[in-house]
């Protein structure tokens, strides 16, 4: 257990190390500054309130999670396997007193905290940014709301995660693993919006699983539904991603 966690905090550091982190916080602010613009468009046009205090960060995080975050995700998973494998790095992470499924783990769960600490950044910026600008005050349920939003995210940015890490261990070129990843996001958007009776089969449609979270009436069916696909996804999909690291040639 010693070995994996100085591992997880090996690959962490090593990410955060690169200039990604410092993207997409800027980035988060570009777009919250976005979302706010319209906002007050809206509600001095049409006299109308948008987005109270409470309300504003679910919909950045709403627009977040199907934009940036995947986007930078997918980059720190390819940086982890295949940009490490083309500049022969990943010597020295197999050649530590670690098994290389604890390698793969580990990679895996610095992503995590690389997520984690993206929807903590933007949960605090959207947060500090409603209060600030909108009239109605945030209230004790109003912040549970946003906790709980932001942190049942992580599970669908996970899954679409292990997904990357995956085509990076079959694929050898970062720039085609991220055309793919792209090219694979935006095709299962796209049938989510033309089939809406399958999208529940397709991961991206997962990335709206914090709404059911804040429903009036909590549809424990449907939340127990997404989160038996996500595992789903997660376990078939972590195995095969090892099977092929694990018969990488260094």
């Amino acid at each position: 257990m010693e070995s994996f966690k100085a591992s997880v905090i090996i690959e962490t550091e090593k990410m955060y190390r690169r200039k990604k982190v410092r993207i997409v916080v800027i980035l988060s602010v570009v777009v919250i500054a976005f979302i706010q613009l319209i906002s007050s468009v809206i509600r001095s046009g049409l006299g109308i309130l948008w987005n109270t205090s409470s309300v504003f960060p679910i919909t950045v995080l709403s627009v977040v999670s199907k934009t940036i975050l995947p986007l930078f995700t997918a980059l720190v998973i390819i940086d982890a396997f295949t940009g490490e494998f083309s500049h022969n790095t990943m010597k020295l992470s197999v050649t530590r007193p670690v098994t290389r499924f604890k390698v793969y783990l580990s990679k895996l769960t610095a992503a995590g905290v690389f997520v984690l600490f993206n929807l903590f950044i933007v949960m605090v910026l959207s947060t500090v940014a409603g209060v600030l600008f909108n009239s109605a005050s945030l209230d004790f349920i109003g912040m549970i709301r946003i906790f709980l939003s932001y942190l049942v995210t992580l599970v669908p940015i996970m899954a679409f995660a292990v997904v990357i890490a995956f085509l990076a261990n079959v694929l050898k070129s970062s720039a085609i693993v991220f055309f793919v990843s792209i090219l694979l996001f935006i095709a299962s958007s796209v049938l989510s919006v033309l089939f809406p009776e399958s999208s529940g089969a397709l991961l991206t449609s997962a990335l709206d699983w914090h709404k059911l979270w804040i429903a009036d009436s909590l549809p424990v069916g449907k939340i127990l539904g997404q989160l038996a696909l996500m595992a789903g996804y997660i376990l078939v999909v972590v195995t095969a991603g090892y099977y092929k690291f694990d018969k990488r040639d260094l």
